[in-house]
């Protein structure tokens, strides 16, 4: 395989101008040995070593785009809680990613803690409230799209159904004129119009279209069929060790 192409692809990602809409989390990854088993209960007891906090979901989209050498500006929504602090501390601290992000008082900063040991993932507890953005809320995100829109390139949309991503704000982001690229994991992906890019792994693409998703020939089936059921001018389907398929 002649990787100069997307080499090339790469380099150009330097500088570009990039906004990043989507649900914004706080990942917390708590790390420890277990050793003994709780005399209170059959569980494992995890004698904390070390602690990692970083952006995580829309964050990550726009960490990952930065170390590509993007200029990324986030769009999302925290709460106005610790959580929520913690976040914009974290944005404050990436080197090419600028927050602009709008405080809902009414829902905590989504935060998704995991406790692992060995390399091994023993718990996860998630802080949360989904339901669509409404109100002015839904507004101040659709007038903040449009502001940091003026100059970008492409728009990366990031759903993870927390409720950022409304038809309002979908509307938004088609109407910049800017290249629209969507990572959902909804069920339905005609909700985005006329997008430039839907990007699903296998199993959202499986859920997406009720097909089959192993197979090269089932991949191309489900694409296929997928294309017929929404507006969105391409559709590429990350497959981990089994690469990609446009």
């Amino acid at each position: 395989m002649d990787l100069t192409p997307l080499q090339h692809l790469l380099t150009a990602i330097a500088g570009s101008r990039i906004a990043c809409v989507g649900d914004l989390m706080v990942d917390r990854f708590v790390y420890g040995d277990v050793t003994r088993v709780s005399p209170e209960a059959p569980i494992p007891v995890l004698a904390r070593t070390r602690e990692i906090v970083m952006l995580g979901a829309a964050g990550n989209v726009a960490r990952n785009a930065a170390a590509l050498g993007g200029q990324v500006s986030l769009v999302g929504i925290i709460g106005g809680d610790a959580e929520g602090h913690v976040a914009l501390n974290l944005l404050a601290e990436e080197p090419g990613v600028e927050g602009f992000v709008v405080t809902d008082p009414s829902r905590p900063t989504t935060l998704k803690t995991r406790f692992v040991s060995g390399g091994q993932q023993l718990l996860r507890v998630d802080l949360e409230k989904s339901g669509p953005a409404s109100g002015e809320v839904e507004q101040r995100l659709v007038r903040t799209i449009r502001d940091v829109a003026s100059d970008v390139g492409v728009i990366l949309i990031s759903d993870y159904g927390k409720g950022v991503i409304t038809d309002a704000v979908i509307a938004a982001c088609r109407e910049t004129g800017a290249v629209v690229v969507v990572d959902s994991k909804a069920r339905s992906f005609a909700r985005y119009g006329a997008v430039d890019l839907v990007k699903p792994n296998a199993a959202e693409l499986a859920y997406a279209t009720d097909m089959p998703t192993s197979t090269d020939r089932e991949i191309e089936l489900a694409l296929a069929h997928a294309l017929t059921l929404c507006e969105a001018r391409a559709i590429l389907v990350t497959r981990a060790a089994k690469g990609i398929s446009l």
